[in-house]
């Protein structure tokens, strides 16, 4: 009932209707005057040809037994007709019409003039004395006496009776056929029109169709609250996609321009981050070469500038990866893996790092061989960039510990240390690409290492999250798919293995 084709049919019935009203009462009221008029012209000398035939007054009384035979003789001719004598000044004298029909004793003298005065001018109506309101065509004459006015001969020609013509009419073949011709008229007109506008409106359904599949494919974020539209409603769905599309268009705006936050702090980040190795390695290389250096200082040049390659070799990698893992060319190859058995061998990778950086490490690992679903290069990438992003920001003295825990679907892996923390205000853009904290100045990474980390998640459908705080350390939880084990395994509970303790 909302489309739009349904409402223009609607809205043209109901003008067809109207139209289809006005235009009946209309000939209505045509046919009733014409009818009027063509029974004035036909009897409107009837008055006077009684007049001249008919002495009606004699020596100013009134002649009762003309009057008697004039109404004998018009209701003869015309039983509607009524006959009042009236005196100059319009008061009914006498008539044969019984008193006790009568609802006026005098009729206004205006129309009689004018019908008087001029004969062409019909029809006329007068005051019919049988009725207080109702006004009636009628034939008038002056009843003189040499030059002076004795009164009229008043003839209302639609009486009483007359009354039930109109129903007669209307009840009449003739109507009845004319008035099934209309009707019959007016459904074809509203059956074309119903097609004609379906078809009108036809490129306007496929336009709304279109929206709906545009709309479709946006990002849930971008819909925004979406207002409920009526099935059909065609306008009101075609306002609420072209809102979506604003909303969208905005959404995207912001995104951009948050990408481009990020395009800038990426530049200056990457160029900090490579413009400082590498302006260390061209210095000490230089001072190899035009300065006479003993061999033992010379490896000590070398030793730094290696150090500064594998820096940027570490940036210029991570760089890479994270392209290619934002790519979409990356599909993780999942595999059920013993998760404890991950988690220990990244760790002992860093110990050496741990006791350099005299930084205790723990594991808090279920050895129950609980098995997870995912990629193992990819899980063993992420948990590499969390261990040293907390070996990084931990100072000496501090713990790094690696704990998991088991639920009935998942598997929750946390990373927590006892670093210097993350101001709130830094944790929502954390995961970020090229996004690091202000008050890092160690930048190595050039905060690709969370970013890394969200996007390995991301593909494997899983969450990450960070806990942390200024001054109370960092907590870094991500979570896995459980894998259903092949086979028994022996139980025992969760142990703390220190990894690297130094006094």
């Amino acid at each position: 009932m909302r489309a739009l084709h349904v409402r223009l049919t609607f809205a043209f019935a109901l003008l067809l209707a109207a139209l289809a009203v006005g235009l009946l009462l209309l000939l209505s009221r045509t046919s009733d005057r014409y009818s009027d008029e063509v029974l004035q012209r036909l009897n409107s000398g009837i008055a006077q040809y009684v007049v001249q035939e008919l002495p009606l007054l004699e020596g100013g009384k009134v002649n009762e037994a003309a009057l008697h035979e004039l109404a004998h003789r018009t209701m003869t001719v015309n039983p509607s007709a009524e006959v009042y004598l009236l005196d100059p000044l319009g008061r009914v004298i006498s008539t044969a019409i019984p008193h006790n029909r009568m609802r006026r004793v005098s009729v206004q003298l205006d129309p009689i003039r004018i019908f008087l005065q001029n004969p062409d001018r019909r029809p006329l109506y007068g005051d019919d004395p049988t009725s207080a309101a109702a006004r009636r065509v009628f034939s008038v004459a002056a009843i003189q006496n040499g030059a002076s006015l004795q009164g009229y001969l008043y003839v209302v020609l639609g009486g009483q009776p007359a009354q039930s013509i109109d129903a007669y009419l209307r009840g009449s073949y003739t109507l009845r056929t004319g008035a099934a011709a209309l009707a019959l008229v007016l459904a074809a007109t509203l059956l074309i029109a119903g097609v004609l506008f379906t078809a009108l409106t036809r490129r306007l359904r496929k336009l709304d169709q279109r929206m709906q599949a545009w709309a479709m494919t946006l990002p849930a974020a971008a819909l925004g609250r979406t207002a409920y539209v009526a099935p059909g409603d065609e306008i009101s769905a075609l306002a609420d996609r072209f809102r979506t599309m604003s909303e969208a268009i905005e959404h995207q705006f912001r995104d951009l321009k948050a990408t481009d936050e990020l395009r800038r702090e990426l530049i200056a980040n990457v160029s900090h981050d490579l413009r400082t190795p590498l302006a260390s390695l061209r210095g000490y290389i230089e001072t190899a070469l035009l300065k006479d250096v003993a061999r033992g200082e010379l490896r000590a040049h070398l030793n730094v500038a290696l150090r500064q390659t594998d820096q940027l070799g570490r940036l210029i990698d991570a760089l890479f990866e994270l392209a290619k893992l934002e790519s979409g060319t990356v599909t993780p190859k999942l595999e059920p893996f013993v998760v404890a058995e991950l988690l220990q061998d990244v760790a002992l990778r860093f110990q050496v790092r741990a006791r350099e950086c005299r930084v205790e490490m723990h594991t808090l690992l279920d050895t129950d061989c609980i098995l997870a679903l995912g990629d193992i290069e990819l899980i063993e990438r992420a948990m590499g960039n969390l261990l040293e992003n907390a070996l990084r920001y931990t100072p000496a003295g501090g713990h790094v510990r690696t704990e998991m825990s088991v639920e009935q679907a998942l598997v929750r892996v946390r990373v927590i240390d006892t670093g210097s923390g993350i101001e709130p205000q830094h944790l929502p853009r954390i995961f970020d690409r090229f996004y690091s904290a202000p008050d890092h100045s160690d930048r190595d990474r050039a905060g690709l290492g969370l970013a890394i980390v969200k996007r390995i998640m991301d593909l494997h459908g899983q969450s990450v999250r960070i806990l942390s705080g200024r001054g109370t350390g960092t907590t870094v939880e991500f979570t896995l798919q459980r894998a259903a084990a092949e086979g028994p395994t022996q139980s025992s509970a969760g142990i703390i293995t220190p990894l690297a303790r130094t006094a």
